[in-house]
């Protein structure tokens, strides 16, 4: 029996500080599986080129213009003819055999259509953001009133968190993140890919709310490990604000036009929430620039 190959895609913008780590990286979290590597150049303006000269084996899709996470993701699998495709951050680092572990779980368990690992930061901490909930009422009802805030991985006030699950042990989740994630290269075409209707966030979520619904969920692989630094791309303002607009999508593709409304009326009183609090204590000021943006990322993408 042949052994399965992993076609990595990592999509760079404005990351060429942190690509070549990510593309070292590769080449030990994926010993066993004979693997490529794409990086999807999103017209990033610093020099990805560059960051990837003397990389052997790269092969490099220039998109000629920035044209969103998910359809970058989409044009590197078009480049790869992989049996697996798995999409790593520029800004993420895969643990030696960690790639090897996703392929292998994947082996395991064929009936999930998505696998993902254990997200950690830079200082050794588990991202609790590497799986999450799908989106529900409750918990943007927990977003407006500050009660995800103030019980932060409480099982019942931040539901999108899924409790205080440590993240040591190997589940099926709702939802995994695009950070550092594998599919079955029929899979990710059967589903049809990332919906390019995102620009970027919550793509992942709605990929994973299209698995599950089709009896495929997502399964979560602590034994694979990853450092992501986070916002090489988007930080602070900008970055909360797209991923608003992330949201706000999600809500138009998955929910029905009342159900929507209530949702987003509940992100405004939870931003305009945090807003306030920014003002009060000098601190926080990318919920007042997201505030004053709202009837920009209320239209989603």
């Amino acid at each position: 029996m042949s052994v399965p190959s992993v076609g990595v895609v990592v999509v760079a913008y404005r990351s060429a500080d942190h690509l070549r780590a990510c593309l070292e990286a590769i080449s030990s979290a994926c010993r066993v599986h004979p693997v490529s590597l794409v990086v999807v150049d999103n017209n990033s303006p610093d020099d990805t080129r560059a960051a990837i000269a003397g990389e052997r084996g790269v092969t490099l899709v220039e998109m000629g213009r920035n044209a969103g996470f998910a359809a970058a993701c989409n044009a590197g699998v078009a480049a790869t003819a992989s049996d697996y495709v798995c999409f790593v951050n520029p800004d993420a680092r895969a643990s030696e055999g960690s790639i090897d572990a996703l392929v292998h779980a994947a082996e395991r368990r064929p009936h999930h259509a998505l696998y993902s690992g254990k997200v950690l930061t830079p200082e050794g901490a588990v991202d609790p953001g590497c799986v999450s909930a799908l989106p529900s009422l409750w918990e943007y009802f927990c977003f407006a009133t500050g009660l995800s805030t103030a019980f932060r991985r409480s099982r019942w006030f931040d539901p999108a968190a899924l409790g205080a699950w440590d993240r040591g042990d190997e589940r099926p989740v709702p939802a995994v993140s695009g950070a550092f994630l594998l599919a079955r290269r029929r899979d990710f075409d059967h589903l049809g890919g990332f919906d390019e209707r995102f620009f970027m966030y919550s793509e992942d979520i709605d990929l994973s709310t299209r698995a599950t619904a089709a009896g495929r969920g997502p399964l979560f692989v602590p034994s694979a490990v990853a450092v992501h630094e986070g916002g090489a791309s988007s930080t602070g303002g900008t970055k909360t604000q797209m991923v608003l607009r992330g949201k706000v999508t999600y809500l138009d593709l998955h929910w029905r036009p009342t159900r929507r409304g209530v949702a987003l009326g509940l992100l405004m009183v939870g931003t305009a929430l945090r807003s306030a609090g920014a003002l009060l204590t000098g601190r926080g000021s990318k919920w007042r620039e997201a505030w004053r943006a709202r009837h920009e990322w209320a239209g989603g993408w």
